[in-house]
C-alpha cells in the first residue's frame, strides 16, 4: 500500500507540471514546491537513514546548482529549473544519470517533433491558443514534459521504489 501512496505522491505533481507546461508554458512554484515536500512527507515510509537522506539532499543541491546554471544561460525557463531540482530530491547518485539520459532524451524527441510538424501541422492546429504557442511562438518548448516522462520513466527502477517494496 505505502508503493502506491509514495507513487501516487511522486506521480500527480508532476502529471500537472506536464499539463501546465503543455498548456500555459509555464510551471507554477506550487507544484514544483509540492513535488519537493511529498518526498519529505513521505520520508517516514522510505526511511533508510541518514546517510541516504544526505545523499538525496547532495543531488538535489547539485541539480539546483545545475538548474540554475541553465536558466541563467536561457537554455530552459525558471519554472522547469525548479521542476528539475524538485524531482531530483526523489533520486539517489544511482538513479541521476538515468533521470538525465531519459529526460534528455524525452526532451529531443519533443524538439525535433515540434521543429518537424511545424510547416505540417494544420493551420486549425497552428492557430489554436496551444498552436501558436508550440508551433509560431519563439522556439520555447514545454520542457516540463520532457522532465515528467524523464522521472516517470526511472521511478519503477529507483532505488527509492525498490525499498518501498521491500
Amino acid at each position: 500500500m505505502s508503493v502506491f501512496i509514495v507513487t501516487l505522491i511522486f506521480a500527480v505533481p508532476l502529471l500537472v507540471a506536464a499539463y501546465t507546461d503543455f498548456d500555459a508554458m509555464t510551471i507554477p512554484n506550487k507544484v514544483s514546491l509540492a513535488m519537493f515536500a511529498g518526498f519529505f512527507l513521505t520520508l517516514p515510509l522510505h526511511w533508510q537513514g541518514l546517510p541516504q537522506l544526505g545523499e538525496h539532499l547532495a543531488v538535489f543541491g547539485l541539480f539546483f546548482l545545475a538548474g540554475f546554471a541553465l536558466f541563467a544561460f536561457g537554455w530552459i525557463g525558471g519554472g522547469d529549473a525548479k521542476l528539475m531540482a524538485a524531482i531530483s530530491v526523489w533520486f539517489g547518485w544511482g538513479d541521476a544519470p538515468s533521470f538525465i539520459i531519459y529526460t534528455t532524451l524525452f526532451g529531443a524527441a519533443l524538439g525535433l517533433f515540434l521543429l518537424l510538424s511545424r510547416n505540417v501541422t494544420p493551420v486549425r492546429l497552428r492557430t489554436s491558443a496551444i498552436g501558436m504557442k508550440l508551433f509560431q511562438g519563439d522556439g520555447d518548448m514545454p520542457y516540463g514534459l520532457a522532465l515528467a516522462a524523464g522521472a516517470l520513466c526511472v521511478w519503477p527502477g529507483s532505488r527509492l521504489f525498490t525499498v518501498l517494496l521491500a
